[in-house]
């Protein structure tokens, strides 16, 4: 954020002729009580910049005492992207990550209908989610998120009743998503997290389809978005560990770890009996730290006999670093627990 800001502030002072101001004009400006004074409480600035960086917060201090800079910097932090403030509210440290290394798309596309508007500012993809941030903004007083602060929600939808539809290339995205968002200004700053439940491809266009905002329906269509997650797959590891525990009648194999700036997946297959579930109930690293879960997305699923063989891959917040093992801690009933230790070798 500190390096998006510096660069943004050159390329704008680069375009302003130097202007002399006499020192005592200078003087005046930093001593007078009247100046102006620059608040950067979330709430009032949410829709500009995130104001949760300390950078930030010395750089208002600047456009207090050094008004003969104050244009340039204006201009600047105009100019940095909302997917920030977006992305920043849901504490992910794999968002943080990708964001540190410059692998976020910024579309800035907006659709408007019914006076409602929908921007999105920012994506991330990497082979297990797609990040989409948005912002929701109107003018109309009857929309108010402080008097109505349900009615600029963006809903994910049901089955025949879709609040958000998703497309690469044209195609329905097959998937699971979550999403929050969060009161701004004028509307609602968001973020949707779509895990595919299909391979797509490296490079695609996004197409987003609103059909509902609040109580108010209507059309927003956003694309096409060209997203690649090129950069992310160089940056990513692949472990291919192999390892396999039974527990009871149930037996797991773990047969891939990939660590991204963005994520890390987990894919393993479990044989198991027909009345049987599974799932990994936590996911640590090699000092007990847990990994928060995303997402667990089957990929894969066959009945044969009384056995049942699904392939399912178990989506995670990246880790800070690439950790000597992971334990993961398995859920099945009937058995005692047993953890499985996953060296990344």
């Amino acid at each position: 954020m500190d390096e998006m800001i510096r660069q943004e502030i050159y390329k704008e002072a680069d375009r302003c002729p130097v202007q002399s101001i006499p020192w005592e004009n200078i003087r005046d400006r930093i001593f007078d009580n009247t100046s102006f004074n620059t608040s950067f409480q979330k709430k009032a600035v949410i829709g500009k910049i995130c104001c949760s960086f300390a950078a930030v917060v010395a750089i208002g201090c600047l456009l207090v005492m050094s008004g003969f800079i104050f244009p340039v910097i204006a201009r600047a932090l105009e100019r940095i992207p909302v997917i920030n403030a977006v992305f920043n509210f849901v504490e992910d440290r794999g968002i943080q990550n990708a964001m540190d290394k410059g692998f976020v798309t910024k579309p800035n596309l907006t659709a408007t209908d019914k006076d409602i508007s929908v921007t999105i500012t920012g994506v991330l993809y990497d082979e297990g989610r797609i990040d989409i941030g948005y912002t929701v903004t109107t003018s109309r007083p009857d929309l108010s998120p402080e008097t109505f602060p349900g009615d600029l929600i963006i809903p994910l939808g049901a089955p025949g009743m879709p609040g958000m539809e998703f497309f690469a290339n044209g195609k329905p995205i097959q998937n699971t998503t979550q999403a929050t968002c969060e009161k701004a200004d004028n509307g609602r700053v968001g973020l949707v997290e779509i895990y595919p439940s299909d391979d797509l491809p490296e490079a695609f266009n996004l197409e987003v389809a609103i059909y509902q905002i609040g109580k108010e329906q209507g059309e927003w269509l956003l694309g096409p978005i060209p997203v690649s997650r090129k950069d992310t797959d160089a940056a990513t590891r692949t472990f291919s560990p192999m390892k396999k525990e039974t527990f009871g009648e149930t037996s797991v194999m773990v047969k891939e770890v990939k660590i991204s700036p963005l994520s890390m997946l987990i894919e393993y297959e479990s044989i198991r009996p027909l009345t049987e579930e599974f799932y990994f109930s936590a996911v640590m690293d090699d000092k007990g730290n847990n990994i928060p879960q995303c997402a667990s997305i089957r990929l894969s699923h066959q009945i044969k006999g009384d056995t049942k063989i699904t392939v399912a891959r178990l989506v995670c917040e990246a880790p800070k670093n690439i950790p000597e093992f992971l334990v993961l801690v398995p859920h099945t009933a009937g058995s005692q627990q047993q953890n499985i230790k996953i060296p990344l070798k």
